[in-house]
């Protein structure tokens, strides 16, 4: 349906938003109903294609222009001042921000939720298809675009940038959790081909003596409070920023506006906004 479509397919999404603008523009709406009409209307049209597909920046970029046109008042006869950068309006109301979206950033955080179904259900039907397409001899998170790559997949690794900046491991054998590679912990004084495994000895127990000899004191202090399985299990990957450990659309948006902004996301400013 993509392919040689594309720009149709995603001109025509802009197009909805543009027809929906057009039958607001001669409506007078306070501040509240503007921020409501914006919100419950024009942010959710694009949703749903967000959710599957990378929407080209230019398409974000002229939705976002038609949306902060409605919300500073600007017509086509008449052009108001945008008093405030959209990277500030985009942010959360607790950080002075409007709350609104800002539409790259969400696209990659729906996109990610994909990534994230094929890592909780590597045995359905599109992970095993992908996986033989795209990853025989890899798992999903060291997966490469490949050669002729379609559309949904480089959709796809542009959203896993989100779960492997702040995805974690859950520990469970260490078998294939590298010390310096993987999420778990900050980096130790190890070799780099070092796998967890390596700190659990026959007893499914930390090894502290080689835990407090290559770590400093406090990553030390946190991997021995790390708790173990009682039988010997796979390791799981789980949200760093959810309390059940699952990816949330809301904690992910989050995280790609700090990527996308250059700010480095703080656990405390995503449970903020949870």
């Amino acid at each position: 349906m993509i392919g040689k479509k594309m720009s149709n397919f995603f001109n025509e999404i802009k197009l909805k938003v543009y027809n929906k603008i057009s039958n607001w523009q001669h409506k007078f709406f306070s501040c509240g109903g503007k921020e409501i009409l914006i919100k419950a209307a024009m942010q959710a049209i694009p949703a749903y294609a967000m959710s599957v597909f990378k929407t080209p920046m230019g398409v974000c970029n002229d939705i976002q222009k038609a949306v902060a046109n409605i919300w500073w008042g600007s017509k086509s006869d008449k052009r108001s001042i945008h008093w405030s950068k959209w990277e500030k309006l985009s942010q959360a109301k607790c950080k002075r921000g409007m709350g609104f979206r800002d539409f790259s950033s969400f696209n990659q955080a729906l996109v990610a939720k994909q990534g994230w179904q094929i890592l909780q259900f590597p045995n359905s039907l599109v992970a095993k298809v992908l996986q033989a397409k795209y990853y025989q001899n890899k798992d999903f998170m060291n997966a490469k675009l490949g050669s002729t790559p379609s559309f949904v997949w480089r959709s796809i690794l542009w959203g896993r940038q989100i779960l492997g900046s702040s995805a974690r491991w859950r520990i469970g054998n260490g078998q294939k959790i590298r010390t310096h590679k993987d999420n778990w912990i900050l980096k130790p004084s190890l070799p780099d081909d070092t796998l967890v495994a390596k700190l659990i000895n026959e007893e499914n127990q930390w090894d502290e003596s080689l835990i407090y000899r290559h770590f400093n004191r406090m990553d030390a202090d946190k991997i021995v409070e790390i708790p173990l399985p009682r039988s010997l299990k796979e390791y799981t990957i789980i949200w760093h920023y959810d309390k059940k450990c699952q990816y949330t659309i809301k904690s992910g948006y989050q995280t790609a506006l700090s990527l996308k902004f250059l700010a480095m996301p703080s656990s405390l400013m995503l449970e903020k906004n949870q």
